[in-house]
Order: C-alpha cells, then structure tokens, then sequence
C-alpha cells in the first residue's frame, strides 16, 4: 500500500538529483511511498515497476526501473543489499527526511542493523580505496545535496555504507563462480597481481546478476570490453566496481555502435595482445 510522504523544496535545486536522468528522479520519490515506514522495501524491479509505475506500458519501463535503481545506489542515494538471502533496497538517511507518525512494525533489517561480517577486519584491497576523478564526479561527497532542511538536504548518501557480504553458508554457484573466475583470469592475465576471490566478490556478482538482471554472458562481455580500453582496464578491478560502472560501460560500448566507431580493442590504445578472440569478439559484440 502507497504511503504518504513529505518532499522538500531543496530536492528540486539538488546537484545530485539534477545528474540523474528524469525517469530515476521519479522513481526515486516513488521509492519513498514503496518502502516500508524504516524505509526498507523488497529489492525486485518487478514488484517496484508494478508500484512505481503501474499506467506506463512502454515496452522497456522494466529494464528502464532495473536502470534507475542502478543510476540511485550510484549516487548513494540508495542502498542495495541482502538480508537472510532476500535482496533488499534501503532509502539513504531515511531517518533524517522522512518524520513517520506511528509508524508500522518493521518487516525488514535496515543495512546498519545486520549483523556485522565475521571478515570485518579484513584490509580493503587497493581498488576498493582508489578514489579517481572519474568516481567523485559520478558520486560526489562534499558537494552533492539532496532533498533536505537547513543544512542537511534529503536524500545524502551514507558515507562509508557497503553492502553485506552475503553468508558463506550457501554452496558457491556456478554462475556467480564464472564471473568471478573470469574477472580474476583477466586481471591476472593483463598484468595484474593474482586475485583471491573473495565473499565479497561472491556477494557482489550475485547482486549484479540477481537484482542488475545482467547476465553472466553480459557480465563477462562488459569484462572484455573494459579491458580492452585503455581507461577501464584499470579501474574494472573488481566486482563491486564492475556493478556499480556497468550501466556506464554499457552506454559508453551503445554510444560507439551508434557513431558507427569499432568498440572495444579495435579502438582502444590499450595493448589487447594478451586477450584471446573469442574476449576479443565478446568485447565487440558487448
């Protein structure tokens, strides 16, 4: 059942709102009346689209939801995750903006209330701390308000909010395996130092592929496409990056084919020597 909510002016001069394409923006003032009254909603685009946008029948408003909800965790303006193995989106200082009288029992875990991973401790790897121009201007910090009051503007993003990794309890699946194995092979193989899959990656492809809804095929081919490019190769380092910049590669490999330029090793500056032809022709075709 929709809920009723409160939007503040300040979301209209937002910077952050302003980078996002129309169709996110609206999805993201519908998100406020999916969620539950802690601000926490089941994760499948299905049930959002069927929410959020029940009247519109343009054939591609399911793909466009699944793209939306990509462009707002990029912007941190949401949080993607999972909770006892149900994927999960959580409205980023839901707390701050939306003032909820009686509010309903929660159904669902907000991020910061799981239980904390037992590799907490862990040392981030050195792509995870990389902080590049390229990332600020997609995601910025200091200068991204959003719908608010005062000084504090609705919508700001969680500093420092990752998602869970998902329990080890599961047996790994082969699907999620495969990405992995991949993305390891081809950092490896274009000089990189031999990578560890981690709980972390498990749990970042199986978002990618069971909330993204890209495919392992998809996956792999953004994998050959970014290292095939003189920029990408080194940024598409693991998982969490290739989700959170797959949306970004995708137009980018869309907006070649459109200008008739060939994608991927035939353009780019970056030595493809080490990339076999089939990697080779899946960055093509990606």
């Amino acid at each position: 059942m929709a809920r009723i909510r409160s939007i503040k002016p300040e979301f209209f001069t937002s910077l952050t709102i302003a980078d996002l394409p129309l169709s996110a923006r609206l999805t993201f003032i519908g998100l406020w009346t999916y969620v539950d009254d802690n601000g926490v909603g089941p994760a499948d685009p299905r049930l959002i689209r069927a929410a959020i946008w029940p009247l519109e029948e343009t054939p591609d408003i399911l793909q466009r939801t699944r793209e939306d909800l990509q462009s707002l965790q990029t912007a941190r303006l949401i949080t993607l995750y999972e909770a006892s193995g149900r994927p999960l989106v959580y409205i980023n200082s839901w707390d701050e903006h939306q003032k909820v009288s009686h509010p309903r029992k929660p159904r669902f875990l907000t991020p910061h209330e799981l239980p904390q991973p037992s590799d907490q401790h862990s040392s981030p790897s050195p792509e995870d701390c990389l902080s590049t121009p390229e990332d600020r201007q997609s995601a910025p910090e200091d200068d991204a308000p959003e719908q608010g009051a005062g000084s504090r503007e609705q919508g700001k993003g969680i500093e420092g909010n990752p998602e869970p990794p998902a329990s080890g309890k599961s047996a790994p699946r082969p699907d999620v395996e495969r990405v992995c194995e991949h993305l390891a092979a081809v950092i490896e193989k274009g000089g990189g130092k031999k990578q560890r899959i981690t709980k972390t990656w498990r749990n970042d492809v199986r978002l990618l592929l069971d909330i993204d809804g890209i495919t392992p095929d998809q996956a792999i081919a953004a994998i050959d496409w970014a290292h095939a490019d003189d920029f990408w190769n080194a940024h598409i380092l693991s998982p969490g990056k290739l989700r959170a910049k797959y949306e970004t590669l995708r137009r980018q490999a869309v907006a070649q084919q459109r200008k008739n330029r060939p994608t991927g090793p035939q353009t780019a500056p970056h030595d493809t020597s080490t990339m076999t032809e089939e990697e080779k022709q899946r960055a093509l075709q990606f």
